[in-house]
């Protein structure tokens, strides 16, 4: 999971990087707005897998119940 969250983050960071240089920040009205949105949402994309990596919860390991003590419970609880 952090390895698929960190490739995420470093290929949106190349990607800001490469299209920095080709986005029409000084163009006419449309390619303006379409600059700034895509560099909008691509911080959003880089924040948001940065602040999961950072901020990730570590998950416990899920423990498997052996069948015969679940056997046994059931046993139990019929009788």
């Amino acid at each position: 999971m952090k390895q698929r969250l960190f490739l995420s983050f470093l290929l949106a960071v190349a990607m800001v990087v490469y299209g920095l240089e080709y986005l029409p920040f000084d163009g006419s009205g449309m390619d303006r707005v379409f600059a700034w949105s895509w560099l909008m949402f691509a911080m959003l994309v880089i924040s948001g897998n940065g602040f999961h990596l950072l901020y990730q919860k570590k998950r416990r390991r899920r423990v498997a119940v052996p069948i015969r003590y679940v056997s046994q419970s059931r046993e139990k609880m019929r009788g």
